[in-house]
């Protein structure tokens, strides 16, 4: 992640489950694509118990930037046979 290796998967969920820890509502949705194609995510984050909120927010943004319904051209690829 910004040129810095994971090496566990927990290396890797370091930036959710710092948020999860502390109880707040979170929400992923989909954010685009990097220039490579690779899928972008975004993390809303509510107050304590703001679970409906961020909901809202959520689905505010899905409708806003209709990411949500693009796919990579990596997922459009033909799969590679071996």
């Amino acid at each position: 992640m910004n040129g810095m290796a994971m090496k566990t998967y927990l290396d890797w969920m370091r930036s959710c489950y710092y948020v999860s820890a502390t109880g707040h509502p979170a929400l992923s949705v989909p954010g685009g694509f990097t220039p490579d194609g690779l899928p972008i995510r975004l993390q809303i984050v509510g107050k304590h118990r703001a679970d409906f909120e961020v909901l809202q927010v959520g689905y505010a943004f899905k409708q806003a930037t209709g990411y949500g319904k693009h796919r990579s051209e990596l997922a459009k690829a033909p799969a590679i046979s071996s």
